[in-house]
Order: structure tokens, then C-alpha cells, then sequence
């Protein structure tokens, strides 16, 4: 019989992926870790464009929060971040369209979902129908939900929208900051706190089929390549559990199934370098950090501020999100265009540059990160429970504690799943 090559395979070197390696490998574990891509990071990807002044992220860009996983990196590793302005303005053609910002909207709304005292679970469409809030903030509240959790509001469940709630207000979650070196130096340290981290970590290694009983796991990767461990952790993107891109044998069906219950969200997100930060110009968003409108498909933007930069990010999500599937590069980029002209009624100039990537159409992502559907909160659970002992599964659809879709319960999944084989 063949000897085992290592103790654990680690499937993906997204944050989870990496943060459950270091841990291992410092832990006396012989592990290999197969990424498919030819570089780590995950739904982390920065551009450190020379013409830009800052670096420009194509996912994950904000730090919600105080979480330790991340500050503890951005503290060991001496990086520099500051707090995004939480300022966001309801504007549509040039006009402000409620005194109110949007989060004091929102956080009304959602006070009254964690006060609510139906036992059932219900989708967030379904709480709004119900809510003694008028017709105009339900609406806005539905362009925030459905904008940050990247859901549709007839789908995600309002009992993970509270546990979410709890989740965030135990980091101050309501605060966002973003780092100056890129959102990619969090990459690269948890890369290189991997001892002998070259020969952990194996790139353009696509994999393709798991064969395993209990203590005993073969991968097999492209080329026709296979390793032999004890036991594996699969960090991959819900979507491509969600494909079956890996096969498994025999299927742990009632993981799987957890991993069909949940909903994987799309978002389409681009970021436009302009010649100069012509908005500020107008004195009523100076100080702005999200502007939030009524446009069907790019709704939301948000500039760098604090820090002053030609840098401007068009957002959008769920169900208006859905409506660009398929749409090639051009028309979403076009289509962004126009919503800002007529939020600001005014000509847009032309950008000097444009950075997106679609995470939809990405075979190895397949979207942007994972909501609760209604009646389906113990999906998490069931997802982050261990097979056997041998199969463990990570990353932010497997985080059960109102963390999930967020990079720091990314990391704290890897360093759970690493745990509970040490």
C-alpha cells in the first residue's frame, strides 16, 4: 500500500486556506496545500496600478469592524489602515432625497427585525410586508440588505439577518476601514507566517476528485497527479461545491446537501480612476463615503474618503445584480456609467482607467460570497461539522457564528478547522 505523503491536504489557499496551514505547519503537521490559481488569495485581489494612488481591490476591500483576526494581522504586520467615512447620502438626479442618511435608515429597520418576537423564521421581504415602517424605508432598507449581503430580499432569512446583527455589534461592526498597502498584505503575511511555506504550497494545482474512507484521503489534481493524507480540509468557494467541480467517494451527502441549501450571492463591482476626484466639487459630498441611489442596477458607489483620491466604486447586488448575469465587460461597464450620470445629473467624464473582474463567470468562484435562505441557518453547522475525522470544510460559507461572508470569519474557519485536527 502506498505510504501517506503528508498528514493534511488543505484544498484552496484563500484566507481559510492559509490561515489553517500556518497553523498546522507550525503545529508539526506535514501538510500540502493545492491552490488551482497561479497565485493565493482567493476572493482577495488586489491592483497596485502605478497610475493609481492607491491600490485598487477587485474583492474583499473593506475591514468591518474590530475582529481580531484581521487586526492582530494588520498589527503584526505593521500595516497602515484607516476608517472609511460611514457618511452615505441618498441622492438620485443631483438631488438629496431624505435628511436621514442611509445607515440611520437601515439601523432603524433592522432594530426593529432584532426586536421582532416571531418564532418562525421569515425572508426579509416577508418581515418588511409586516413592518410598521413607512413604504419609502422599507425600500431603502431593501436596497441596504440587498446591497451588502448580496441576497435577494425574498430569500435570505431575517433570522441570520439578526444574528449577523449580534455578530457585528460585538466588534463595532458598523465601523469599516480599509488598508492603504492592500487588502493583499493580509495575503501575504498569512503566506509567509506558513514555515517553508515554498514547499507547502502548491499553485496551478487543479483538483478534481477526492477518494477517501475514515483516516485515509487520495486527491487527485490536474495532470493526473494524486496525494495521499489522513485528512483534508476543503476551503473552496460555496459556488464550486455548490457545481460539484470536485468529485467525491463516497459523497458526504449531508454536507453537501447543507452546501445546496445556502444561497451564493452575486455581485458586480467596479472601480473608475478618474483624471481627478471631480465630485468633490460639490460641497454636499465632500465628506461622503457611500452614495446610495434609486438606480435599478448600479445603486451604490462609495469614494476612498477620508483620504481624497479619483478613485469611484460602482456596486451592485442581489437581485439587481442578477439582471447584468451573462452581459459581457463593455455593457457593464457602460451601464455603471450611466447610473452615475444620473445620480449626479451630470456628464461623466471619461475614466483613465477601469478595473472589474467578474466573480460570477469565474469558474473557480462562481460568485461573490454566501447568504442564509429562510429556514436553512443550520446549513452553516452542518457544513462546518467534521466527516469522519477526515473531511473538514472551511472558508466563509462554513462560519457559524454570524461571521460569514466577512474575510475575518474566512480566517477564523481555517483556524477552527486546523483546531479541531490538532
Amino acid at each position: 500500500m502506498k505510504q501517506m505523503d503528508c498528514d493534511v491536504v488543505i484544498i484552496g489557499a484563500g484566507v481559510a486556506g492559509l490561515a489553517a496551514t500556518g497553523a498546522l505547519v507550525s503545529a508539526g503537521k506535514r501538510v500540502r496545500c493545492l491552490e488551482a490559481l497561479a497565485h493565493v488569495g482567493g476572493r482577495i485581489r488586489t491592483i497596485h496600478d502605478s497610475l493609481a494612488p492607491l491600490p485598487v481591490e477587485l474583492g474583499a476591500e473593506f475591514v468591518h469592524g474590530l475582529p481580531t483576526e484581521t487586526w492582530d494581522i494588520i498589527r503584526d504586520a505593521g500595516l497602515t489602515a484607516y476608517e472609511h467615512s460611514a457618511k452615505a447620502l441618498h441622492i438620485h438626479h443631483g438631488k438629496l432625497l431624505d435628511k436621514k442618511e442611509v445607515g440611520e435608515i437601515a439601523d432603524r429597520v433592522l432594530s426593529e427585525l432584532a426586536r421582532s418576537r416571531k418564532r418562525t423564521d421569515e425572508s426579509f421581504e416577508d418581515f418588511l410586508h409586516r413592518s410598521h415602517q413607512r413604504p419609502e424605508v422599507r425600500r431603502w432598507a431593501s436596497i441596504y440588505v440587498e446591497g451588502f449581503n448580496a441576497a435577494r430580499k425574498e430569500l435570505i432569512s431575517a433570522a441570520s439577518l439578526r444574528q449577523n446583527n449580534q455578530a457585528a455589534a460585538k466588534i463595532d461592526g458598523d465601523r469599516t476601514f480599509r488598508i492603504l498597502n492592500g487588502y493583499d498584505s493580509v495575503v501575504t503575511f498569512l503566506l509567509r507566517s506558513i514555515p517553508h511555506w515554498q514547499a507547502v504550497v502548491q499553485l496551478n494545482s487543479i483538483v478534481e476528485r477526492v477518494q477517501w474512507s475514515r483516516g485515509d484521503v487520495t486527491v487527485f489534481y490536474q495532470a493526473n497527479r494524486e496525494v495521499r493524507c489522513k485528512q483534508l480540509i476543503l476551503t473552496v468557494p460555496l459556488g464550486v461545491l455548490q457545481a460539484g467541480a470536485i468529485q467525491f467517494d463516497p459523497e458526504p451527502k449531508e454536507v453537501l446537501e447543507a452546501a445546496r441549501a445556502l444561497e451564493f450571492g452575486q455581485v458586480y463591482r467596479i472601480t473608475f480612476r478618474f483624471a481627478e476626484a471631480f465630485w468633490e466639487a460639490d460641497e454636499r459630498l465632500q465628506s461622503v463615503g457611500f452614495l446610495i441611489s434609486k438606480e435599478k442596477l448600479f445603486s451604490t458607489w462609495w469614494t476612498t474618503y477620508p483620504v481624497i483620491s479619483p478613485l469611484l466604486t460602482a456596486w451592485t447586488a442581489g437581485s439587481a445584480a442578477d439582471q447584468l448575469r451573462g452581459a459581457d465587460h463593455s455593457t457593464i461597464v457602460a451601464e455603471a456609467l450611466s447610473s452615475l450620470g444620473r445620480i449626479l445629473n451630470r456628464k461623466i467624464p471619461e475614466p483613465r482607467s477601469v478595473h472589474f473582474h467578474d466573480w460570477q463567470a469565474d469558474p473557480f468562484f462562481r460568485g461573490a460570497y454566501s447568504y442564509v435562505p429562510v429556514n436553512a441557518l443550520s446549513a452553516r453547522e452542518t457544513l462546518s461539522r467534521p466527516v469522519d475525522n477526515t473531511l473538514f470544510f472551511a472558508g466563509e460559507a462554513a462560519e457559524t457564528t454570524g461571521n460569514a461572508s466577512m474575510v475575518h470569519g474566512a480566517i477564523a474557519t481555517g483556524i477552527n478547522a486546523a483546531r479541531k485536527i490538532c
